[in-house]
């Protein structure tokens, strides 16, 4: 005899091919159900999200009411208890740490309960990341469905899954998180029927668009359980959990399903990048501000407005870019206001801190810019500014220096500025910079008016100043050579090329599980650019000073074009590479070809972690980076927003862009799309990526990433008479150079302040954090995060991370 657990549910999809209004209107109808059902039957039901649960509290307070009755009887059950489903790939540690953060919060408050049991019902996959995370937070179980048993081979349907700091969690997969209208019973029996444990799970209840379950299917579960030989129990996956003790174990993320999620929708993942990035990075900037008296309050709402922006766009089928066209657009709107609300709070906290500079001097432009990062950085600062005036002469021209607080001189170059206007007024200087931890620098710019001379710029495509050799070659617009210390890195890299494709979204073939994309073909230098790139020529040197040498090349492939632009910087080992994409073909995949020279293992960022990928041509997800690992040293390529890549024959494909269809999802073996009329495609148009090539320590590799990506911020201002007030001092700093600061914020309803923190390596790591002269030694396992309170002058380690 069996013991089965039997999960009620309704997968409700908020947003996916519907808008959230009518989402909203499912929740309603299928809420409704359940409880008038709870009345007629002896059964449980099960519902997670906090977004879905907002919906019946702001549209229906009376079913809300009823649902907080029920719950409080044993009846409803909170299940899962995060903000919602989201894409269990792309987010980062911090954004999960904040979904279960924000649930718990929620849950909490309006029903007094906290779920211990995560799930993942319709995520494409989940990352072994996972594990620290729901352990740290105070969950000891997964329950989730994806991948597919012919997408992956499993231990045991039910195992340890463990993390990769050492962290476990029990974790079962389900068949299937729903069942037809009616045909509640037969499926029970038959996924029952394929399990060999004594103690089972299944999820049950009409879903995908709502409907949960149904008198009849109750009706006939009530029989069942009267007639069967085994035990049928209305429960919960916590229920479940606690009569289980899995011995299979697992150590990896669970891929791979569904690899076309990885790319498509890219602006979308851009944003989302751009406001994790853009959040985190305010956040240290306003709990700075705000240690230093310089901000009275801390904006706890605001950020957690854009918390929610965020979290909402990470919704399973909006993130990963398998929605109709306006959950696209609804993704765009919540990353497009939360991007405008943390913009505001940056600049309300770079001007809060800023406030007590002293005044310009005569013929100073002031520049101060903000570290985020608790130690010293050196790194090229970009700025814009506006001459005192404008200069109409044809005969002089302004010529600028640079220096630091000291007065030394720094070096630096002048680079085409934003604006289009052919005069000397607006300006735009990248100088060198070392930045003071966690503090404002100042740097100030000086200009003079000297006679114009006609100036050559360099045809030359090559930097080669004895220990860094970088080469453009000028027939193919390919980076030739990329050389550090003697040892190749690169030949040819950087060659956009395109890949046969088809319309759907996700990818579900099982031929795309092995390879994503067929038949690859390479762009073509354009010989005569034409279109958007009329009038230019293939490749050509557009920047040259002490800073670096800037040059831009033109490809084509059939109806697509690209802009391929290269930053070679004299100071550093950094080759930036901005790619821009004019796609104008439909069921074609672009990707970024980079050959490597050197071995070693592939590996890329993950929520928390760093994973190894894939060589064999299979399709990757990972963070802000992908890296050979050769040992102490690693090539990597870093990014701002770019989640998909392969690697294969000795090189790394960057995945740009796929020409498919909005929500085309394939059916057995029926048409994808429809041949009678014109479907709309994603992504169609300019796409912008930026990349970062360079050669780093392997320890170094988190903080370099988390440099390139959270940069520091700089503006030209000209201070009004200071501030009265006398800033406390506020000094950060952390001992190893391995451990990297991930969150700085203010703790939630309370005066402290919250460290993240982070050993993305594999090595056990000690370290120790100071704060205004307290210290805190900290022993950290491999790839394990902590958090930390600075509260009262006092700092504690604490055991979960949340509080």
């Amino acid at each position: 005899m069996k013991e089965v657990h039997l999960i009620a549910n309704a997968h409700i999809d908020p947003i996916w091919q519907w808008d959230w209004q009518e989402g909203v209107s499912a929740v309603l109808s299928t809420f409704q159900s359940a409880v008038n059902l709870a009345e007629q039957f002896d059964y449980i039901f099960c519902h997670n999200e906090v977004t879905v649960y907002k919906y019946v509290e702001e549209y229906a307070p009376a079913l809300f009411e009823q649902i907080q009755k029920l719950a409080a009887r044993g009846k409803w059950h909170i299940m899962g208890g995060w903000y919602l489903q989201p894409d269990c790939n792309m987010p980062s540690g911090e954004s999960f740490v904040r979904q279960i953060q924000e649930g718990k919060r929620y849950f909490k408050e309006k029903f007094g309960v906290e779920p211990t049991t995560a799930i993942g019902f319709d995520a494409f996959g989940h990352t072994v990341g996972l594990v620290q995370i729901i352990k740290k937070c105070g969950q000891d179980s997964y329950l989730f469905v994806r991948p597919h048993l012919h997408e992956m081979n499993y231990p045991a349907q039910r195992f340890v899954w463990e993390g990769l700091d050492g962290s476990e969690i029990k974790a079962c997969r389900a068949a299937s998180y729903n069942s037809p209208l009616g045909f509640a019973v037969k499926c029970i029996t038959d996924r029952v029927a394929l399990l060999d444990d004594e103690v089972v799970c299944v999820l049950w209840g009409v879903g995908n668009h709502g409907g949960g379950p149904s008198a009849k299917d109750l009706a006939e579960i009530a029989e069942m359980q009267k007639e069967s030989e085994n035990k049928y129990i209305h429960s919960t996956p916590e229920a479940f959990f606690a009569n289980i003790q899995p011995t299979a174990r697992l150590n990896t993320s669970l891929r791979i399903s569904m690899p076309g999620c990885y790319t498509s929708m890219y602006r979308l993942k851009k944003k989302h990048a751009l406001l994790e990035n853009e959040l985190w990075l305010t956040e240290k900037m306003l709990s700075v501000a705000y240690a230093k008296g310089a901000l009275k309050e801390y904006p706890e709402e605001n950020i957690h407005t854009i918390v929610e922006d965020l979290l909402n766009a990470e919704f399973h089928d909006v993130l990963p870019g398998t929605s109709v066209q306006c959950g696209e657009d609804n993704g765009l709107k919540l990353l497009d206001h939360g991007l405008l609300e943390v913009e505001r709070l940056k600049t309300k906290a770079y001007f809060a801190l800023a406030s007590t500079q002293e005044v310009a001097r005569e013929g100073e432009y002031p520049v101060v810019v903000f570290n985020p990062h608790p130690y010293t950085v050196k790194e090229n600062i970009e700025c814009e500014f506006m001459l005192a005036d404008q200069n109409w002469s044809k005969d002089i021209v302004s010529r600028l220096s640079v220096c630091d607080e000291k007065g030394n001189k720094v070096k630096y170059q002048i680079v085409k500025e934003e604006s289009n206007l052919n005069l000397d007024w607006r300006k735009r200087v990248i100088f060198e910079a070392e930045l003071a931890p966690m503090k404002l620098s100042r740097y100030s710019v000086f200009a003079e008016f000297v006679e114009k001379k006609q100036e050559e710029r360099t045809k030359d495509l090559l930097f080669d100043d004895g220990r860094k050799i970088v080469e453009i070659d000028g027939e193919t617009g390919l980076l030739k050579r990329y050389a550090i210390d003697g040892v190749e890195y690169v030949k040819n890299g950087f060659l956009p090329v395109m890949f046969d494709d088809n319309p759907d979204p996700w990818a579900m073939k099982p031929f795309q599980l092995a390879r994503l994309g067929d038949n690859e073909s390479p762009f073509t230098l354009s010989q005569k650019p034409s279109g958007v790139f009329e009038g230019l020529r293939s490749i050509q040197v557009i920047e040259d000073g002490e800073i670096y040498l800037g040059i831009e090349a033109f490809f084509e492939k059939e109806n697509t074009r690209a802009r391929i632009g290269y930053k070679i910087y004299k100071n550093n080992d950094y080759v930036d590479v901005d790619v821009t994409v004019f796609m104008g073909d439909a069921n074609k995949f672009v990707k970024l070809k980079v050959p490597v020279c050197v071995q070693g293992k592939l590996i890329g960022q993950t929520a928390f972690g760093t994973e190894e990928l894939y060589t064999d041509a299979r399709e990757n997800v990972a963070h802000r980076f992908v890296a050979i690992d050769a040992g102490e040293k690693c090539l990597a390529v870093m990014n701002t927003g770019v989640y998909g890549s392969h690697y294969e024959n000795g090189a790394l494909y960057l995945s740009l862009v796929r020409g498919v269809s909005y929500c085309a999802h394939p059916i057995s073996d029926r048409p994808i799309l429809p041949n009678d009329r014109f479907v709309k495609k994603i992504d169609q148009g300019e796409n912008s990526y930026s990349f970062r090539l360079g050669v780093v320590d392997r320890n170094q590799l988190e903080r370099v990433t988390q440099e390139f990506t959270q940069k520091p911020y700089g503006l030209n201002i000209f201070p009004t008479k200071p501030e009265t007030i006398v800033l406390k001092d506020f000094n950060v700093s952390l001992e190893d150079e391995t451990v990297s600061l991930v969150t700085l914020k203010k703790a939630d309803g309370r005066e402290g302040l919250l460290f993240r923190l982070l050993n993305n390596t594999g090595d056990e790591v000690s370290t120790a954090l100071s704060v205004c002269g307290v210290r805190l030694p900290l022993q950290f396992r491999k790839y394990e995060v902590k958090t930390v309170l600075y509260e009262n002058g006092e700092l504690k380690e604490l055991e979960q991370l949340i509080i």
